[in-house]
């Protein structure tokens, strides 16, 4: 058996599907900018990446100890030997990381002190390996002393026999910094693997030609910064390297760690491509952060390898959304995030038909997908219990569409507590509506019946749920009982690299919003760092009312919301934000965030977390604490009375003058009409122009 053969065919039950690789493997190579992809991390020679730990766009840090160049998987963490030394040093944590130090930090090839004999001189060349002296000096001692040839320790035996060495060839392995020491050209490293693998495979007499072809496929002595694809076989490396070029444009955060762990799990795979479903299914990771990236591997791979086959996404029968270009709210303006979706619930052919060219054409947002393929799910229900279950679309009639409008009206909540809102139906049915009229205008639907389409009477009735509201609002003696634990706000919540006692102070303060203004969680965590205007010892509150889109909206609120804003606001100013937080009183996680600001499902988790840990629960208060969510906090202040918040209501200059010329607007109509004279209408009659009532002048 062959070197070549047993790198790149290990043996495995890896069932491979018919296809061409070799136009598989071009046509990843036109479509992959490696170039441009990192290039102070990326060595594309040797298909190395060592990531950068100053970098935001990498995953790894150093070690929190002073002295240590270990990577670790997290911000202001300790390595495994530091963390030992530090339990054993009796020092609080921020001691030891300004002071604690390694007594043995691993040294890596090409990085270790030069060999420690020194004659006339002249240094031996070589890199220390053992006890300081290099690994031709320290065999050559070990075997006169265990020989008894000499009785002198290795530092004195160095020093009266050693002879300096001069410097040896570099390693044959791509990369590597080691120097071969021997007359075989491999580092001690690699040296070593060698052997390993030549007892492995029975190799006795190896050829210079068998060296060269192992070491072509092997990689550097990797650090935790660092991964290598050399070891895999090319097609395969070519479909992570796309996979990855491709993800960086999506989420551009890599984890070298999370990338060994998958490039060590492919063991025996030659192409993602060629793997059946049972076997990817098969191929999963213990490691969050690795399924992660193996879960945007594969559905990269697989969007590519449909594309090379000439495959609609949208002709499958289930439907990848991030294939399908639906535009959203990540950095890319395209939907990122995978979900399958099952698209035979729709059993009407036409109609699946219907909504794969609505995609095509319009290319609609997220939002208005899920919303069209909701309505598309409820009528196709509704029409396969009609006679002939809505196959043919010629024969639809009026009575079709009063099915589908029923069921539209009768629709419920997923998890089964009550029927949609109403609003939420209405958008059912005006999606669903809007989608035949698309089909109809594009005449994709010239076949459909002109029966089949709303009438006047297709209405779903407005239900006011204002009153529902109340009883949704935490009761007051609740909120006391908040109020009196809010110093365990946040109390073991990370948030990107912001210290405990920011983050607690920072929901702290998104709490006092919430509860004090009684605006929505959307609106809290937008407000700008200069929010807040002060009018001599009254403050304003300057939001944001992005449901009806009315924007610089002015809120006067209590002095001690405005305290709380302003001491948030000192804290704020010590910390190192994103660049595009650097406006907003609440800034991200981090620069890769969707959002500038803090995210609506950080502030519920913050809410649940921190309502899960109260020791009591008062008396008339809700049973469930999970529904403590930010809209609950919301609702006592949006529905109390006035006098809980002791706050003069004023309006501002503004919006007095708009009130004015609103009150004025009846006398100026009528002044005008009155100077041009009546005028007559056929329909109605002669018109009579009136003076304004003093109620519309006051």
């Amino acid at each position: 058996m062959s070197v070549l053969t047993t790198a790149h065919a290990p043996e495995s039950d890896v069932v491979s599907l018919p296809f061409d690789r070799a136009k598989w493997q071009e046509w990843l190579i036109d479509h992959t900018d490696d170039a441009n992809w990192r290039p102070d991390e990326w060595d594309g020679e040797h298909w190395l990446f060592t990531g950068d730990p100053d970098k935001a766009e990498t995953a790894i840090w150093r070690c929190n100890s002073a002295g240590c160049h270990v990577a670790v998987r997290a911000t202001r963490h300790l390595c495994r030997s530091c963390y030992e030394q530090f339990l054993e040093s009796g020092l609080s944590r921020e001691e030891f990381t300004k002071v604690g130090r390694r007594a043995l930090v691993r040294s890596l090839p090409g990085s270790r002190p030069p060999c420690s004999v020194k004659r006339d001189g002249v240094r031996c060349a070589l890199e220390a390996a053992t006890l300081g002296a290099c690994t031709p000096h320290y065999s050559q001692w070990r075997h006169h002393f265990t020989s008894g040839q000499t009785q002198l320790p290795l530092d004195d035996w160095l020093r009266a026999h050693a002879e300096p060495r001069p410097p040896g060839r570099a390693c044959q392995v791509g990369a590597c910094a080691g120097s071969a020491p021997g007359r075989i050209p491999l580092c001690n490293y690699h040296r070593e693997r060698w052997r390993r693998h030549r007892v492995e495979i029975g190799m006795k007499d190896a050829a210079d030609e068998d060296l060269a072809v192992w070491a072509a496929v092997q990689h550097p002595c990797l650090t935790g910064f660092q991964f290598s694809l050399i070891a895999l076989p090319h097609l395969l490396r070519h479909e992570l390297l796309y996979a990855l070029v491709e993800r960086d444009k999506q989420r551009p955060t890599i984890s070298p760690v999370a990338m060994r762990l998958v490039v060590r799990g492919l063991a025996g795979v030659d192409s993602i491509a060629a793997l059946t479903d049972k076997k990817l299914a098969d191929l999963g990771y213990l490691d969050r952060n690795c399924e992660a990236h193996w879960n945007d591997v594969v559905h990269l791979v697989r969007g590519a390898f449909d594309r090379f086959c000439g495959i609609d996404p949208l002709d499958k029968p289930v439907w990848e959304l991030s294939d399908l270009g639906l535009r959203s709210r990540t950095r890319s303006g395209v939907r990122t995030a995978a979900r399958r979706l099952d698209v035979t619930k729709i059993r009407q052919e036409w109609l699946r038909q219907l909504l794969a060219d609505w995609v095509k054409e319009a290319t609609p947002e997220n939002t208005a997908f899920r919303r069209a393929y909701e309505s598309c799910v409820v009528a196709s229900r509704a029409l396969s219990r009609r006679p002939g279950g809505g196959e043919d679309p010629s024969a639809l009639k009026v009575t079709d569409t009063d099915a589908v409008v029923t069921e539209i009206r009768d629709q419920g909540r997923k998890d089964g507590t009550g029927p949609l809102f109403s609003a939420s139906r209405n958008e059912l049915l005006t999606s669903f509506c809007q989608l035949l009229d698309f089909g109809r205008r594009l005449q994709i639907l010239d076949h459909l019946a002109t029966g089949f389409a709303r009438h006047p009477h297709h209405k779903i009735p407005y239900e006011d749920s204002s009153e529902d509201m109340a009883g949704k609002a935490i009761p007051e003696v609740v909120i006391t009982q908040l109020d009196a634990t809010t110093d365990l706000i946040g109390v073991g919540l990370a948030y990107g690299k912001f210290p405990p006692e920011v983050v607690q102070a920072m929901m702290r303060t998104v709490y006092i919003l919430l509860r004090d203004t009684g605006r929505r969680p959307w609106e809290v965590r937008w407000p700008r760092t200069d929010c807040l205007e002060a009018d001599g010892s009254e403050y304003v509150l300057i939001w944001d009312n992005h449901k009806s889109r009315r924007n610089k909206r002015r809120l006067e609120i209590s002095r001690e919301t405005a305290f709380a804003i302003q001491a948030w606001l000192e804290i704020r100013k010590t910390l190192k934000n994103p660049a595009r937080s650097r406006t907003f009183l609440f800034p991200a996680a981090s620069s890769h965030a969707y959002d500038a600001c803090i995210e609506s499902d950080t502030v519920g988790k913050m809410l649940r977390s921190w309502v899960d840990s109260l020791p009591t629960r008062a008396q008339g208060g809700p049973g469930d604490r999970s529904g403590h969510a930010g809209r609950r906090v919301r609702h006592p202040q949006h529905h109390r009375s006035d006098r809980l918040l002791p706050v003069r209501r004023r309006r501002h200059p503004h919006q007095a003058r708009c009130d004015a010329r609103r009150r004025a607007a009846p006398y100026r109509r009528s002044v005008r009409g009155a100077a041009q004279g009546p005028r007559r209408s056929p329909a109605s009659g002669p018109s009579r122009s009136h003076r304004p009532s003093q109620e519309h002048l006051r």
